[in-house]
């Protein structure tokens, strides 16, 4: 038994065990905004005076099915800016910001959370520009976000035919991990019966999609933020072109896909005897960003 192969059955166990195994076309079930419950969201109080301070709670929960990393820091960050990402910083400065995460970890920029884990997070607002409220006072909108990072991994079984005529495989697979984001891996160009077939002559062309699963109009609008898969061929060449790569972050809002596609090299059909079997396989690490809303919080003049 080669290692591809070996490879191939331990992915399939993984996916099965995991329950994340979908229709043969390669598609899952959406985890969208299954994936995270908030558990509690508020500013208190949600009105100050000039010089007072307000505290803001977080509170979440992982409801999905799914392992997700919550990395709740930008680079150079302290206080969770990857979360709480407008506290008005021309109003607020942070006095005091908390973090616990599962078994009550604190301090970390990043917490592994499994399905049930909770994060609680606490931020102390303190009111900085006393000496320009306005008499009508003013407001602060602090917004809050989760990102969950996670990766995902597809195959696709593929089969090339020198005619017709060959009998050649009918049971090929096409199967994607689980998760806010999947892959669904396509063919262009076969005159086969079966799409996952390729004929001599045909132009053979693959066409990977990466899936925002989200619906839209969910309690949660959320968006991916994914790097560019990388892709492997088995048993046949991909053109030079590396299926138009590109360095730049791939961002997809709810619904959306972003399509990438390869052209195989002709030199698959060039010694074919009979027939060949194929896998294209595709995986890349993303960020799954959930807007959860916001809460406002209002400065007031204090006067003389």
């Amino acid at each position: 038994m080669n290692l591809k192969f070996e490879a191939l059955i331990l992915f399939a166990l993984v996916l099965i065990t995991s329950g994340c195994l979908g229709p043969s076309d390669g598609e899952t079930e959406s985890q969208g905004d299954q994936a995270l419950e908030v558990v509690d969201m508020s500013v208190q109080p949600s009105e100050i005076y000039a010089g007072s301070s307000s505290t803001a709670n977080l509170h979440i929960r992982n409801s999905g099915e799914l392992p997700a990393t919550l990395n709740i820091n930008s680079e150079g960050g302290q206080y969770a800016d990857r979360v709480l990402t407008n506290r008005c910083r021309d109003i607020f400065s942070i006095s005091d910001f908390q973090v616990s995460g599962p078994g009550g970890v604190t301090g970390e920029s990043e917490y592994e959370l499994q399905e049930r884990n909770e994060v609680r997070f606490t931020w102390v607002l303190e009111n900085i520009n006393t000496d320009r409220v306005p008499l009508y006072g003013y407001s602060c909108n602090l917004k809050f976000q989760v990102p969950f990072d996670y990766s995902v991994t597809a195959y696709r079984q593929l089969q090339f035919k020198e005619s017709r005529e060959i009998e050649g495989t009918p049971d090929l697979e096409s199967q994607s991990s689980a998760g806010p984001m999947t892959f669904r891996i396509e063919t262009i160009g076969s005159t086969a019966e079966s799409s996952s077939t390729f004929l001599k002559g045909d132009q053979a062309e693959i066409a990977i999609y990466m899936v925002n699963q989200g619906d839209q109009g969910t309690d949660y609008t959320g968006f991916i933020e994914a790097d560019f898969p990388e892709i492997e061929a088995s048993g046949f060449e991909l053109s030079e072109d590396n299926c138009g790569e590109t360095e730049e972050t791939i961002t997809m809002y709810n619904g959306e896909s972003e399509r990438i596609r390869c052209t195989v090299d002709s030199s698959v059909f060039d010694d074919l005897d009979s027939s060949l079997r194929g896998e294209i396989e595709a995986s890349t690490d993303y960020t799954y960003v959930q807007n959860i809303g916001d809460q406002t919080v209002e400065v007031q003049y204090r006067g003389n």
